[in-house]
């Protein structure tokens, strides 16, 4: 349990990109965008599992308060993580995170609980960012909860809402998107899409203003065809 513990206390580079938010309401993707085709993983006879928009913010929540958990305990003079009691204890708590991963009942295992990690540390950097972004003391967090809290407003999921616009935008079926893209390419693509619509809207936002430069005609064609000549071969 002791290394389960010492991968969830710190950020892990060379992961697949997370987001989170600047001070400015602006985003960035923290991590490595070239890790999000890489997100797919066997698990022996459990088969193949990722994070997608289905099971990322269930899973992610769940591992939130898996973390609080472990702070809130570690400031506990009367336990110890080398108790065998505290050590099943937290084996349960953490099958509830590798429950909403697999969506389905699983028990725990060191070596699966480690896979789980090891393959996924974009998803131990955003919980981490979650948690101490804040400095107010974060209570325990629930899914429902969060749901059933909103007075008759839908709820509304960022992974599901970012599937939906890719949907859109290449036309394709939206549960095809939520249940087979990663999140990790998930979030690579829009925010591709994003910054295309972004930086459209501040060329014409620039190009209305008054005394404004002449807008350069777009050109013709964006490529050209040749023949190999003489000189190449």
């Amino acid at each position: 349990m002791n290394d389960l513990i010492d991968y969830l206390t710190k950020f892990h580079k060379n992961a697949p990109p997370f987001i989170s938010e600047n001070e400015d309401g602006s985003y960035s993707l923290v991590g490595s965008s070239d890790k999000a085709a890489t997100a797919e993983f066997e698990y022996g006879e459990l088969g193949h599992c990722k994070l997608t928009a289905k099971n990322h913010s269930a899973t992610l929540l769940k591992l939130m308060n898996f973390i609080v958990l472990l702070d809130a305990m570690s400031d506990s003079d009367e336990l110890s993580f080398e108790d065998d009691e505290v050590v099943a204890f937290l084996s349960v708590e953490f099958s509830s995170v590798l429950n909403c991963y697999f969506n389905r009942e699983i028990s725990y295992s060191y070596d699966l609980a480690m896979s789980f990690l090891q393959d996924n540390p974009q998803l131990v950097n955003e919980a981490l960012y979650n948690v101490t972004k804040d400095k107010e003391q974060i209570k325990q967090i629930d899914y429902q909860s969060i749901v059933d809290g909103l007075d008759g407003i839908q709820f509304e999921d960022p992974y599901i809402n970012i599937a939906y616009e890719i949907a859109k935008e290449f036309q394709l079926r939206p549960l095809e998107v939520i249940e087979n893209w990663s999140t990790a390419e998930l979030i690579v693509t829009f925010a591709k899409m994003t910054n295309d619509r972004s930086l459209d809207s501040f060329l014409n936002w620039k190009y209305s203003q008054k005394n404004a430069p002449k807008r350069q005609p777009p050109k013709k064609q964006a490529f050209y065809f040749e023949e190999v000549g003489e000189e190449n071969e």
